[in-house]
């Protein structure tokens, strides 16, 4: 016997269905039978049972018995299920443990012969799907073909009275799903179905169509690798397939008299195209509802169809829609396929059995519809400092050292107040010596006057005035001694620690001073934003000392030229007036974060623009 099937291998259980289709009905053959049933149908345990002579049942093969309690309530099941899945083909029903019990009737010469199927409970909403797949094999164990139909006999319930080609072999249409769910490419998995149906139910065409956005497009046809899509024929096909998906149903043509279906497209294709019979088979997807219907068209010019034929290639095209639309699916393009899928989450978000998800895609829309047209009042926010113009270099006023140092950075001055005093020791020395050298010149000038020594006495004028401009060049040195500040103001440079004791020269700068009164904020605006701003933009500024404060300010002047400011490239440097008065507290140099008044722009702008910016200069576009 071959291998079971392994779980999830398609190909496997067809190969299996395909190898017991010759093989003995011993045990072995039962058992291989279960497990193919019970993968096809995702089903945890199977068990096919024939009645005896006494009403009882008795077990031919088992698959999954291990973990299921089938076997125990298969008794009890039966007397449920049998009659209603003999009449019907099939029958399930719920048990105790929310598992679904199916019964599938089994075409079977030596006897009535059931399949009991357990279905896990989150398979529920494709339980007609999964017993169509156990209907699909229900005719294996009947061996020979079924009897050929009589030539005179009816065609099914909506056909004529034409004559009839004998039933087709039950299982040699799952030699068919299994060849065509070998391809791998939707054209080739399409043409390959069209093709076999063409061979195996004798038709002179058989053509495939989907339907999307209320039309029917023509995927295949039978013994034709490439048609034109706008020939007449292709048109009349397409007409045909969308008459029977818009009534829902199947179609054979010519219909009974009885029959409440309409089918001008058919009855103008048969004439068209001389067809004496048609039929079309709509496979609809109920597990998902998103994949598009299919149609097929089976035509013949001599024969009619057999009821039985047709519920078999019905059952077979349920089989292979969802592998077909997958391929389709994987045919088209991402785009395509996203769209597909976009389209059919609003389509079933805005169903009205979802009043919850209308409610989020109508708040989704709002919001992009606000962020997309609605404006917000844009900030420009930028890195900015306290600055002034009143600032005073205080240097030294002559050669020497530093004695004391009063003054410290960041102290608040008064005018005249002492910032530093330098040593002075050698000065007054200096001015000793110097007075003393005037008065011995003044002396001999006076001793040569009363001689009437003319000479001598200009001579002794003229040292006493040489030494007399020297004292006062000292005694000026010793007034310039102290280091006074010229204005009421903030140390903003010069370090006591730095500054006490060091030799300096006349000219050396010892501190630097800077009015409060007169203070400024100057703006680091990024090069990329400056064509946001307009001419007096106001704004407002934080300092990091105290951020819970807002300082108005009006933007006055731009200064026009570029500047690098560390790595952040180019900036433009801003100059606005303050509108408050300065407090006491604050200082030259003091940082924080201004915020610049640009006006509305969109709220989608506002949170892209710099991404965009950054794409066009990165890819140029």
């Amino acid at each position: 016997m071959t291998e079971a099937p392994r779980p999830g291998d398609a190909q496997q259980v067809f190969q299996t269905l395909r190898a017991l289709r010759g093989a003995p009905r011993d045990a072995d053959y039962w058992a291989q039978l279960c497990a193919c049933l019970a993968q096809l149908c995702r089903a945890r345990a199977a068990m096919v049972l024939r009645a005896g002579e006494g009403g009882d049942w008795r077990l031919l093969g088992s698959q999954g018995l291990a973990d299921s309690t089938l076997q125990a309530q298969a008794a009890a099941r039966l007397v449920e299920l049998a009659p209603r899945a003999l009449a019907q083909g099939q029958a399930y029903a719920p048990d105790a443990q929310g598992q679904i019990v199916a019964a599938v009737r089994l075409v079977d010469a030596d006897g009535t012969t059931l399949a009991l199927l357990e279905i896990p409970a989150r398979e529920r909403p494709a339980i007609n799907d999964l017993l169509v797949r156990a209907q699909l094999v229900a005719d294996l164990p009947a061996g020979a073909a079924l009897a050929p139909v009589a030539s005179n006999a009816p065609t099914g319930p909506q056909a004529g009275g034409s004559a009839l080609v004998p039933a087709q072999e039950p299982i040699a249409l799952v030699d068919l799903v299994a060849r065509v769910m070998k391809e791998t490419q939707s054209g080739a998995a399409s043409l390959a179905l069209v093709n076999l149906l063409a061979a195996e139910l004798k038709c002179d065409q058989v053509v495939l169509g989907v339907g999307e956005h209320g039309q029917v497009r023509v995927e295949a046809i039978s013994h034709i690798d490439r048609f034109e899509r706008k020939a007449e024929n292709v048109q009349l096909l397409e007409a045909a397939l969308e008459e029977a998906l818009d009534q829902h149903g199947d179609l054979v043509f010519p219909l009974a008299a009885d029959s409440p279906a309409i089918a001008l497209a058919h009855d103008r294709l048969a004439r068209m195209m001389g067809y004496a019979h048609l039929a079309t088979l709509v496979v609809r997807d109920d597990e998902s509802p998103q994949r598009p219907p299919m149609a097929l068209l089976l035509g013949r010019r001599e024969g009619g169809f057999d009821a039985t034929v047709l519920h078999q290639v019905s059952v077979a095209m349920h089989l292979l829609q969802p592998w077909l639309a997958t391929l389709r699916e994987r045919s088209q393009g991402w785009a395509r396929r996203s769209w597909g899928r976009l389209r059919h989450s609003l389509r079933e978000g805005l169903s009205p059995e979802r009043p919850g998800r209308k409610l989020l895609a109508l708040a989704a829309l709002l919001f992009v519809l606000g962020i997309s047209f609605g404006t917000w009042p844009y900030r420009l926010e930028a890195p900015a400092e306290l600055s002034t113009d009143s600032v005073q270099i205080v240097s030294a006023p002559f050669e020497g050292h530093l004695r004391q140092v009063n003054a410290n950075l960041g102290d608040t001055v008064r005018a005249g107040a002492v910032l530093a005093q330098l040593d002075t020791r050698e000065l007054t020395l200096q001015a000793a010596d110097l007075a003393s050298e005037l008065g011995r010149h003044e002396a001999e000038a006076d001793r040569a006057r009363a001689l009437g020594q003319a000479a001598e006495t200009q001579i002794g004028l003229a040292r006493a005035a040489q030494a007399r401009a020297r004292l006062e060049r000292v005694q000026f040195q010793l007034r310039q001694a102290e280091v006074l500040a010229p204005f009421d103001g903030v140390v903003v440079e010069g370090e006591r620690r730095e500054l006490a004791g060091t030799p300096v020269r006349q000219g050396d700068k010892l501190f630097r001073l800077a009015r409060v009164e007169s203070l400024y904020v100057v703006i680091h605006v990024a090069e990329r934003d400056i064509r946001e701003l307009s001419d007096q933009a106001r704004g407002r500024l934080r300092l990091i000392s105290q951020p819970d404060r807002e300082i108005a300010f009006q933007v006055e002047t731009l200064v026009p030229i570029a500047q690098a400011r560390g790595g952040q490239g180019g900036q433009f440097h801003l100059k606005a007036r303050l509108e408050p008065a300065a407090e006491a507290w604050w200082r030259p140099g003091m940082t924080g974060l201004a915020q610049i008044d640009v006006g509305p722009r969109t709220i989608l702008w506002i949170w892209t623009h710099q991404l965009v910016d950054t794409l066009r200069l990165k890819l140029w576009w």
